[in-house]
C-alpha cells in the first residue's frame, strides 16, 4: 500500500520542469517531511500527490492511476490542504470542521468530539471561526482535513503561522496521527531545525530534482542540505530536537 511516483515530471512552461524524474513511494505509518528553497518544487510534487496536476507519468495509489478514480473516491484516499489566502469561514468551529465529512455524507459527532480534544481545541467548538486568532483558524482548517479521516493526508506548510509552541504541538500530533492511525502524513515544510527531529523521511529538492530521501540525522541529509540552500550544514540531534549549524 503506498502513493508513489515514479520518474514523475510535470512542466509549468515549455522547457522548465517543476518537477523533474522524481521516483518515491510513500506508505501509511509514515510521516514525511519534503524540503527545498522556494522554486524547488515542493509544493509542484503535493499537489501532484493529490491529483491536482497531473504529470506525465501518472501518481499511483496502491497501484492504480489517480486520473481513474472518481473525485469522490479519491477525496475517501487523499485529503489535502493547500497553503492559501486567509479564508474566513461563516460558521462556527464544530460545523467547520464537520465539513471534512462532506465526502462521507455523515457528521460522525465521535470523529470530531475526538478531534477537538486531542488537538486541545474543545474550548473553541462553539466560537465563530472568524473570531479565532490566525493560529487557531490554521488549526481548525487542518481538523478539517483530518475529519475527512483518509489514509493519506498532505499539507503545504501547515506551520507557517503559528509560533514555536505550536509549531512543536503540531508536529508531535501530526506524528502520533501516521504511527497510531496508520496514515501517510506528508508535509511541505521550510523549517529546518523543529521539524526533521518528529518526521520519519525527509526529502530535499532543488530544481525539481530529488537529491535526498531518508533519515535527517545522516550525511547524505547534510550533503543535500548544503546543495539545496547553497550553504554547509551539520545536523546533530539532541534532546527531541535537531540542531543545524550554517557554516
Amino acid at each position: 500500500m503506498s502513493l508513489s511516483v515514479k520518474g514523475a515530471r510535470y512542466f509549468y512552461r515549455k522547457g522548465t520542469a517543476a518537477v523533474d524524474d522524481v521516483s518515491f513511494s510513500f506508505e501509511p505509518g509514515r510521516f514525511y517531511g519534503i524540503f527545498g528553497s522556494n522554486g524547488s518544487g515542493k509544493s509542484t510534487l503535493l499537489k501532484m500527490l493529490a491529483g491536482d496536476l497531473e504529470p506525465e507519468k501518472p501518481v499511483l495509489l496502491e497501484g492504480r492511476a489517480l486520473q481513474s478514480f472518481s473525485s469522490m473516491e479519491l477525496a475517501k484516499q487523499i485529503a489535502y490542504a493547500e497553503q492559501d489566502a486567509e479564508l474566513i469561514l461563516p460558521f462556527k468551529v464544530r460545523d467547520c470542521i464537520k465539513l471534512g465529512r462532506y465526502v462521507w455524507r455523515d457528521d460522525n459527532a465521535g470523529l470530531i468530539d475526538r478531534l477537538l480534544n486531542d488537538w486541545n481545541a474543545g474550548h473553541l467548538a462553539e466560537k465563530e471561526f472568524s473570531e479565532l486568532s490566525g493560529g487557531e483558524r490554521q488549526k481548525i482548517k487542518l481538523l478539517r482535513i483530518l475529519a475527512q479521516d483518509t489514509r493519506y493526508i498532505l499539507l503545504d506548510e501547515p506551520a507557517s503561522s503559528l509560533d514555536l509552541p505550536k509549531q512543536i504541538e503540531l508536529y508531535e500530533k501530526l506524528k502520533k496521527t501516521a504511527h497510531e492511525e496508520n496514515k501517510c502524513v506528508i508535509m511541505v515544510c521550510h523549517d529546518l531545525y523543529i521539524a526533521p527531529s518528529y518526521i520519519d523521511e525527509m526529502l530535499i529538492m532543488k530544481q525539481g530534482k530529488l537529491l535526498y530521501a531518508g533519515s535527517a540525522e545522516s550525511a547524505g541529509a547534510e550533503q543535500a542540505a548544503a546543495i539545496a540552500f547553497e550553504r554547509n550544514f551539520k545536523i546533530s540531534r539532541k534532546n527531541q530536537s535537531v540542531e543545524i549549524i550554517w557554516q
